[in-house]
């Protein structure tokens, strides 16, 4: 190959490495918009104040894939009621051919109120129990923001959790490494939201953690998986849930479906 040859090649190699970013990145931002225009279909309501303004966060509190379950892309979004969390949502985009449809929801209440949901399509979702069962703790929260960040941070590490999958075999879930969502300034009280994992990326537990109307920390605990999960507090066992798989899609506060299309 003469030198002319290589230059051209070496240039042409370069201009690829450099357009990768860009191309990455357009079709991240495409996929986005597809679960995007999938959220924003979604109604979520209090059961029994359905005029109260359920506030969706705009963008996924968490984004991510999974290849051990072969979803190409998915997000997690929030709705809020009086900036308190109160519904979450899974949106996943499988790899062809894996289910008779590419797309799976995953839509639970965190509300201590009945909600239901309804897509289009004329599916519907009533909640028969409230999303989440607060525990409190002796802690008291920190006089500031920043301070009550970190403290929230210290419980949510007194937390292990564990997957089970249909054969009763565990497997060590981790924290995801920041809070999915904190709680905006000005909201009566303080509250983060933790995910828990057993695949390295997908949210399948979610700690909540909050301020009670005591003044003391309390937590609630919820699952955004068909797997079975036991959470401890201090080597102590405090929740947990049988696996799901066989036992149809719809429960007392959450459900799980393939959409139409």
């Amino acid at each position: 190959m003469s030198g002319i040859s290589i230059f051209i090649t070496l240039t042409l190699i370069g201009q690829a490495a450099a357009e990768a970013p860009a191309v990455v990145a357009l079709n991240s931002e495409a996929s986005l918009k597809l679960l995007q225009q999938r959220v924003e279909t979604t109604q979520v309501r209090l059961t029994k104040d359905p005029d109260v303004n359920m506030k969706i966060v705009t963008t996924p509190v968490f984004r991510y894939s999974d290849e051990l379950r072969q979803i190409e892309d998915a997000g997690l979004w929030l709705w809020t009621d009086r900036g308190r969390p109160a519904a979450v949502m899974k949106v996943e985009r499988y790899k062809l051919g894996l289910h008779p449809r590419q797309w799976l929801y995953c839509f639970v209440s965190l509300s201590p109120e009945l909600i239901s949901a309804e897509w289009p399509n004329e599916r519907k979702y009533q909640a028969r129990q409230p999303g989440v069962v607060w525990k409190s703790f002796d802690d008291v929260p920190k006089e500031t923001r920043p301070a009550r960040l970190i403290q929230m941070r210290e419980i949510a590490r007194r937390f292990s959790a564990e997957i089970i999958d249909f054969k009763d075999v565990p497997r060590q879930m981790r924290m995801l490494a920041r809070p999915l969502y904190r709680y905006e300034d000005g909201v009566n009280g303080d509250g983060c939201l933790f995910g828990f994992t057993g695949t390295g990326t997908n949210p399948d537990l979610l700690l909540m953690l909050d301020s009670d109307a005591d003044g003391n920390w309390q937590y609630g605990l919820t699952t955004l998986t068909a797997e079975g999960l036991r959470v401890r507090l201090n080597e102590k066992l405090v929740w947990e849930v049988p696996h799901t798989g066989d036992k149809g899609t719809e429960f007392p506060n959450w459900t799980y479906f393939l959409p139409n299309n």
